[in-house]
C-alpha cells in the first residue's frame, strides 16, 4: 500500500517545525529520520478526521526514512563511488627540448653588473677610434737635437735625459735660459769646456742666486765640445737643453729666427767646425769670461737675433 503523504506533504500539510528533516551536510543523498514522538503529536493535533492520514502519513515517512537508512552510507561507499568514477587520462608528457635549446637552458646567464661594462663599450669604441688617427709628422729638426744631446755629445751622461741634472747642472724649468739668457754664450761655455774656466764665475749676474762658479759642483769638469761637433751639431744640442728641456718658449721672435737658421744649415748639409773665436766674439763679458763682444747688437753671430734684452726678458 503506497503511503497517503509524501514527505513534501507532510510538510506542507503540517509545517516545517514539526517535520525538521533535512538532506545531510555529510551525504547529501540521505534524508534525516523524523522522530516518533512527533508524529504522534501531530496526529494529536490535527484530531480524528485527520488520524488516518497522518497515520499513512507517518507510515509513509517511516518508509522513506528507512529506504534510505538502508542505503549504503559512510567513507567505504563513498571509496567505492569514488573508484567507479573512471579517472582523467593522465597528460601526454611534453617532447624534450632540441640541443640547441637545451644548451642555451643550461648556459650561465650574464651577472647584472656586467650590464655596466656593456654601457661602457661605446665610449670606449669611440676612445679608441680617436687613437687611431694618424699623429702629425713629428719636426725632424728636434729629432736631430735630441739625438746630439743623448748620443753623440753625451749631454744626457752628466745633466740628465729630461734635464734634471746630476753630475752637471739641471736645464729644467728655465734654469738654463735664467743662466745663460743669450744662446751664444752658453755655446761659447760648452765649446771650451768649463776646465777653461775653473774657479771663474760665469753666467748671468741678475740669476736667483747669482752666476756660478765653474767648478764649484766638485762633480768633474764638462769636457770641450768643440772638437767633437759641428757648429750645427753644437746649436741643435744647445737648442734641446734651452727649448725641449728647459721650456724655453719656442714661438718668440728671437727664438724662430734662430731656429730657422738652424734648420737652414741642417737641411744645406752645413759641416762647419766650431769657431770658438767667432763665438768668444758674440758672447757678453759680464756673462762669459774672456767674451771680446763689444756689439751686443751684430747678427752674424750663431743664434741669430736670440739674446740681448727681449731673451733675457723671456727667460
Amino acid at each position: 500500500m503506497e503511503p497517503a503523504y509524501s514527505c513534501r506533504e507532510c510538510v506542507r500539510l503540517y509545517g516545517a517545525s514539526l517535520f525538521p528533516f533535512s538532506r545531510s551536510t555529510e551525504h547529501p543523498d540521505t534524508v534525516t529520520e523524523i522522530p516518533e514522538h512527533l508524529l504522534k503529536r501531530s496526529r494529536a493535533r490535527k484530531g480524528g478526521g485527520d488520524d488516518a492520514a497522518a497515520a499513512s502519513a507517518g507510515s509513509a515517512v517511516e518508509a522513506t526514512g528507512a529506504a534510505v537508512s538502508a542505503a549504503p552510507t559512510g567513507p567505504a561507499a563513498l571509496a567505492a563511488a569514488a573508484a567507479a568514477t573512471p579517472a582523467d587520462k593522465p597528460a601526454a608528457a611534453a617532447p624534450p627540448d632540441p640541443p640547441y635549446i637545451a644548451a642555451a637552458k643550461a648556459r650561465k646567464k650574464m651577472p647584472i653588473w656586467a650590464m655596466g661594462l656593456v654601457a661602457c663599450v661605446p665610449v670606449w669604441a669611440l676612445s679608441y677610434a680617436g687613437t687611431m688617427q694618424q699623429p702629425a709628422v713629428e719636426d725632424l729638426l728636434y729629432i736631430d737635437a735630441a739625438e746630439v744631446y743623448n748620443v753623440t755629445g753625451g749631454c744626457a751622461g752628466c745633466h740628465g735625459a729630461a734635464g734634471a741634472g746630476g753630475a752637471g747642472y739641471a736645464f729644467s724649468n728655465k734654469e738654463i735660459v735664467s743662466t745663460f739668457p743669450n744662446p751664444v754664450d752658453q755655446m761659447v761655455h760648452v765649446a771650451r769646456g768649463s776646465a777653461a774656466i775653473n774657479g771663474e764665475p760665469y753666467g748671468d749676474p741678475e740669476r736667483p742666486g747669482g752666476q756660478r762658479v765653474s767648478g764649484a759642483k766638485g762633480s768633474g769638469a764638462m769636457p770641450a765640445q768643440k772638437d767633437a761637433l759641428t757648429q750645427v751639431q753644437l746649436e741643435l744640442a744647445i737648442l734641446h737643453e734651452r727649448i725641449v728641456l728647459g721650456g724655453d718658449d719656442p714661438t718668440t721672435p728671437a727664438n724662430v729666427s734662430w731656429i730657422e737658421s738652424v734648420r737652414t744649415k741642417l737641411e744645406g748639409g752645413d759641416t762647419s767646425p766650431v769657431d770658438l773665436d767667432l763665438l768668444l766674439s758674440c758672447a757678453d763679458p759680464t756673462m762669459t769670461p774672456g767674451a771680446t763682444s763689444d756689439n751686443p747688437d751684430r747678427t752674424d753671430c750663431p743664434g741669430g737675433e736670440a739674446g740681448g734684452g727681449e731673451q733675457a726678458a723671456g727667460g
